[in-house]
């Protein structure tokens, strides 16, 4: 075990401490731990550093895994264990560090195809629990010629309070936006990156889940709902006016609609577990795997958001409901799948905020930038001030989500159109 003056003497800890001070910027928490796992990747070092924090979905406690470096994008939302399965979920039960040289010899071990995981197979998970409050896990890995020291797991153990911090700052930060808006609180500024310009009024508008989409509904009828998504989606795209590579983008997507084994995987989780879990499984399991067999297809196995946006798509066709509607403020905790861009162009949402970053290339950013429609990411704090029939303005020349605008600042819109 690494004695107290060697830790002391380490000079990753000066580093450690900049990480610490780092972790209460002002910056969407997804952004930050992301940014926090680069840093402690490089500290430590490790080949691969992942978040996971503790949620509750239709399976009970589960700890997902919300920022990462070392795994492919998708992995962040996809990756979903138990609480107390896997080393990661065991280490998370018991708040006990866990350090093995070979992560699969560990009787709790659990893996996940297409993840690549047996390339780092030197493994360090330490549970984020202050207090003995569980709130997830931190999780290093590095490959099997680099197993991790007793000097590695105490720091470790120091890098985790970067974390606790950033996790404890963006609960006090919505605890306090709470109890502003239960006084009263009046116009609010919130400010993000521009992606698409122009400057909309609008109610907010959040996306149902899967569960509050379909509720218990039976399985009946679901490949009938499938096909309709895909009526649906051309004659809309129709009359969107998007360029070549949108089109080309969006049809790549609605190729997998067609697609019979994907159809027959969907109707083999529906029945195993029913509607709602059935469509998030596959949507995290399509999300996992690296490749599939043949290009049209296999392009679109590592898209979470794109399998995601599919699933949301033909759960709402099956319960006949909307995923938006005219004229609102469309909010998105994550990037967007091309199809959700596509549908919140064609009913016409008057903007889009998203709390993640959402790349400029990214095929929903062009699709929202042909349809014109104002769109700003990587707003901190959105869903800590903006509740579902806020009243917004949404200025995406500047990249400022405007909460409850004065009417002094929506007179000055309404005016700049009149011009």
């Amino acid at each position: 075990m690494a004695t107290a003056m060697e830790v002391l003497d380490d000079p990753r800890l000066d580093r450690i401490f900049r990480l610490v001070a780092r972790a209460s910027e002002p910056r969407p928490l997804p952004v930050l731990l992301r940014a926090l796992c680069e840093d402690a990747a490089a500290i430590l070092p490790a080949d691969v550093v992942s978040v996971y924090l503790r949620e509750t979905d239709d399976e009970g406690d589960v700890l997902v895994m919300r920022a990462n470096v070392g795994f492919p994008e998708d992995a962040v939302g996809s990756v979903v264990l138990p609480l107390g399965e896997g080393v990661t979920g065991f280490a998370a039960e018991v708040q006990r560090p866990v350090m093995r040289e070979q992560a699969e010899t560990d009787s709790h071990w659990r893996g996940f195809d297409g993840l690549g995981e047996e390339r780092f197979p030197a493994f360090l998970a330490w549970p984020l629990a202050p207090e003995g409050k569980t709130m997830g896990a931190l999780v290093f890995q590095r490959a099997a010629s680099n197993p991790f020291s007793d000097a590695d797991l105490a720091l470790a153990g120091a890098l985790v309070s970067a974390f606790v911090l950033a996790l404890d700052v963006a609960e006090r930060r919505h605890v306090a936006a709470s109890a502003e808006r239960r006084f009263g609180a009046g116009e609010v500024r919130l400010g993000g990156t521009s992606l698409v310009g122009g400057a909309e009024l609008g109610r907010a508008e959040v996306l149902a889940t899967l569960r509050d989409l379909v509720g218990e509904a039976s399985a009946e009828g679901l490949e009938d709902s499938i096909d309709q998504v895909i009526r649906k989606l051309d004659k809309g795209l129709a009359k969107l006016r998007l360029g070549d590579v949108s089109r080309a983008g969006v049809a790549q997507t609605r190729l997998v609609l067609e697609d019979a084994r994907f159809k027959k995987e969907l109707l083999k989780e529906v029945a195993q577990r029913g509607v709602a879990p059935g469509l998030a499984a596959l949507a995290r399991r399509y999300a996992l795997q690296a490749s599939r067999v043949e290009h049209g297809e296999d392009w679109l196995a590592g898209r979470a958001a794109e399998v995601t946006a599919l699933c949301r798509l033909i759960a709402a066709q099956h319960a006949g409901r909307p995923l938006c509607r005219p004229g609102g403020v469309l909010l998105l905790p994550d990037r967007p799948g091309s199809l959700l861009a596509v549908e919140a162009a064609m009913r016409r949402v008057s903007a889009v905020v998203v709390a993640d970053r959402l790349p400029s290339k990214a095929l929903a950013a062009q699709i929202l930038r042909d349809a014109e429609v104002p769109t700003v990411s990587e707003v901190a704090g959105l869903f800590d001030w903006v509740r579902p029939g806020d009243p917004l303005l949404v200025d995406g020349d500047a990249g400022l989500v405007w909460v409850n605008p004065s009417e002094e600042r929506v007179g000055k819109l309404k005016a700049r159109r009149k011009q």
